[in-house]
């Protein structure tokens, strides 16, 4: 059995071909995972957001409750007749009640939804629903050019420079339009 000797040429477009299968494969994954960490620090701050506001609330809410029964005491000291002091209770309970109130609005938690990563709950504007389209046809576009470069490289072809990057900017593109999608849903935009 005879065999050639590999030429350097053909060395070269199979590592070349080797490096464009594996960056094809590894740039989805990639901008996958950067989607995944934002989805994790957006949780980890919205968590930390919602602690500091249940904080404040419930020191609000004893400063009011200090204040009430303060107030009530020197209420108390001053001559009153049943009808001031039942109007007093009833400043007293209000107060009081607005407090409860207070600390029962900091400790309802907003549900995080679902498929945050691919954007798959409701959205309330429609500015924000068109940017959500826009990210699912990059998506799209994304996948056709990772099969483009599957193909191009099992082909042999040699302009896999060129989809590499392409596929890159589009990766960044779809992260930048998913992002975009968040903030214009969130802050109301339509």
């Amino acid at each position: 059995m005879l065999t050639r000797p590999i030429t350097q040429r053909e060395a070269s477009v199979d590592r070349q071909d080797v490096v464009a299968v594996f960056v094809a494969v590894l740039v989805p994954l990639v901008t996958a995972l950067a989607g995944v960490l934002s989805l994790l620090v957006q949780d980890w701050r919205l968590r930390r957001s919602r602690a500091d506001r249940r904080r404040l609330a419930f020191e609000d809410a004893t400063r009011q409750v200090a204040f009430t029964v303060e107030w009530w005491t020197a209420r108390q000291l001053l001559p009153t007749t049943p009808e001031t002091l039942q109007d007093a209770t009833a400043v007293a309970q209000g107060w009081l009640d607005e407090a409860s109130a207070r600390v029962s609005a900091a400790e309802v938690q907003s549900p995080v939804p679902r498929g945050r990563l691919l954007l798959l709950y409701r959205f309330q504007h429609r500015s924000a629903k068109a940017i959500r389209i826009g990210f699912f046809i990059m998506l799209g576009v994304m996948a056709l050019s990772s099969l483009s470069i599957v193909g191009t490289a099992l082909a042999g072809g040699t302009d896999l420079g060129w989809q590499v990057v392409f596929l890159v900017l589009f990766g960044i593109l779809a992260l930048s339009l998913r992002f975009w999608a968040v903030s214009a849903n969130s802050t109301g935009q339509d």
